[in-house]
């Protein structure tokens, strides 16, 4: 293989690494902030259990608290682990 047809993926790579290692110190700066400066050690992200079966995932990052509705991920999920024979809570 030449050299010049390498040369476009490692730039891409390098880029793809660049981007996903600064978001993960976004929001590890993010969440370590919040701890020592608030005393908030409520994870960034959780999993609610709500009545009549609803499932929502609750977003504490960046200034931003929201809850999203993720009921049919968890039921997939679980449909995962159950056919794989995985325990699960």
């Amino acid at each position: 293989m030449k050299k010049k047809n390498r040369q476009p993926f490692f730039y891409s790579l390098g880029i793809s690494l660049f981007l996903l290692l600064t978001v993960a110190g976004l929001l590890t700066v993010d969440y370590q902030g919040r701890r020592l400066s608030f005393g908030d050690n409520d994870l960034p992200f959780e999993k609610l259990d709500m009545p009549g079966g609803k499932t929502e995932l609750q977003i504490k990052l960046l200034g931003l608290e929201k809850r999203v509705n993720i009921t049919e991920i968890d039921k997939f999920c679980n449909f995962l682990l159950d056919f794989s024979c995985i325990p699960h809570s």
